[in-house]
């Protein structure tokens, strides 16, 4: 990632790029969220303010100006912006101490872009054309290598500041110490914009609120991203929430369901679909999350905002191992089956290497989906987890050492682009129920 650390007098300020690749690319949702999660606890340790050195238009732009009693972010306006962004300007060949390098990454992103992508996938180029401007050339090939060198220093980069500043002391500190996200709320005249837009929809100050989101494809679509074989993989259907919607409307929660206008409506006493609602704003959304018992999420960017925003997450269907990074997040992950025998794998045999790798094969595997039972069990495991009432079961544990056995086993640069990701020092746990039910195969065949 790109950044800047700078040292103005007494004072410090981070300048970093979250929206974009090294390679010039935009980032998704996820990433962006995880990026800036990771420059707070930077700025925090370094004693630093923030300041991004551009916005991008995501799901929900109001994570860039949330407010935080430990770190101060920088506004987007006015005159020290604009000296922020002319010092960002100036600096930019000198950041990784190769001004040729960054020469030849911007003539590269100039000339294999967004243009050049569209270009070479539109439908409504001749053929001829597309195939003439998308021709291996050495001059492209010499590009890209300029581009896969420059992400490479720039993440080698950040990666010794947040040692540095970072990782470094907690060292010093002791073995085990973890690093917290800093506590984070809206500004004070947008908390209270939210508090009356929330009132208009019925949920009140003092309401018990879970927030949820169920993956679907329409925001992908209507923002003209590229769906990906796997991107489907990640979808669910709402209506299989609904018994879990509703023992939790029955124990005195509000349901409040995050997304986009393109999902499918939910109409449900208790629920609130803030997703296809009018009354929907970015900080009404931000509002309810950070207010949230717990999230309800999928695989999927948005409950990257909870682990922002420090809420616990319980992943539903989902289809990496890699959501349990905190001790309150839990997950129930989709089974996948042998297209060619027929049978169900159980969660010890997905948690093997080759798995990992193959899982995401669509030929190979058909990955199903949590039944409304197994999704109701989970939250109201959840529930228990967020009154301190669960102790990890033995399932529960055995899981979790088969996953560090197999962190251990992968290559140290394994990122889960191969395949399925996984976590190599889990602080969560599967959700208790389904770790009882699933880690061992009971039957050959389809799950039920």
């Amino acid at each position: 990632m790109d950044h800047l650390l700078l040292r103005l007098g007494t004072r410090r300020i981070l300048i970093a790029d979250v929206c974009s690749s090294a390679d010039g690319h935009g980032v998704g949702y996820g990433i962006l969220l995880k990026r800036i999660d990771k420059v707070l606890m930077l700025a925090r340790a370094a004693g630093a303010s923030v300041f991004y050195s551009r916005e991008a238009t995501a799901i929900n732009t109001a994570v860039f100006r949330l407010s935080s009693e430990e770190v101060r972010v920088l506004p987007q306006s006015g005159w020290q912006a604009g000296g922020l962004r002319a010092v960002w300007a100036v600096t930019a060949p000198f950041r990784l101490r190769s001004p040729w390098l960054w020469a030849k990454r911007l003539i590269a992103r100039a000339l294999l872009g967004s243009f050049h992508d569209r270009l070479e996938r539109s439908p409504r180029v001749p053929r001829a054309v597309r195939q003439f401007v998308g021709r291996p050339r050495p001059l492209y090939e010499r590009l890209r290598r300029a581009n896969g060198t420059y992400a490479e220093r720039s993440a080698a980069a950040w990666k010794h500041t947040y040692m540095q500043h970072v990782y470094r002391p907690l060292r010093v500190k002791g073995r085990g110490v973890e690093a917290e996200p800093p506590r984070l709320w809206l500004p004070p005249d947008r908390e209270r914009e939210a508090v009356a837009q929330a009132s208009v929809l019925g949920i009140g100050p003092a309401d018990r609120i879970v927030t949820v989101h169920v993956r679907e494809t329409g925001y992908r679509s209507a923002a003209g991203l590229r769906q990906r074989d796997w991107d489907v993989v990640r979808n669910a259907r709402i209506e299989t929430y609904v018994e879990a919607f509703t023992a939790l409307v029955a124990r005195g929660y509000v349901v409040v369901r995050l997304g986009d206008p393109t999902m499918a409506p939910v109409e449900l006493a208790g629920v609130v679909d803030l997703a296809t609602s009018p009354e929907r704003t970015e900080w009404l959304e931000a509002w309810c999350v950070l207010r949230s018992e717990f999230l309800i999420g999928c695989d999927s960017g948005p409950s990257w905002l909870a682990v922002l925003a420090g809420v616990p997450v319980l992943t539903v269907n989902a289809i990496h191992f890699r959501d349990i990074a905190r001790p309150t997040d839990r997950f129930i992950c989709k089974l996948a089956r042998d297209r060619s025998t027929g049978e169900t794998l159980s969660l010890l045999e997905m948690l093997t290497e080759r798995y990992l790798r193959t899982g995401l094969d669509m030929e190979k595997y058909e990955h199903l989906d949590n039944t409304p039972k197994d999704i109701a069990q989970a939250m109201l495991d959840m529930i228990d987890v967020m009154g301190g009432e669960e102790r990890l079961s033995l399932p529960q544990r055995r899981f979790n050492r088969a996953l560090v056995a197999l962190g251990r086993e992968l290559p140290r640069d394994w990122s889960g682009l191969e395949g399925i990701g996984c976590i190599r020092r889990p602080r969560g746990a599967l959700s208790r129920r389904f770790a009882k039910k699933y880690l061992e195969r009971r039957q050959v065949g389809p799950a039920p």
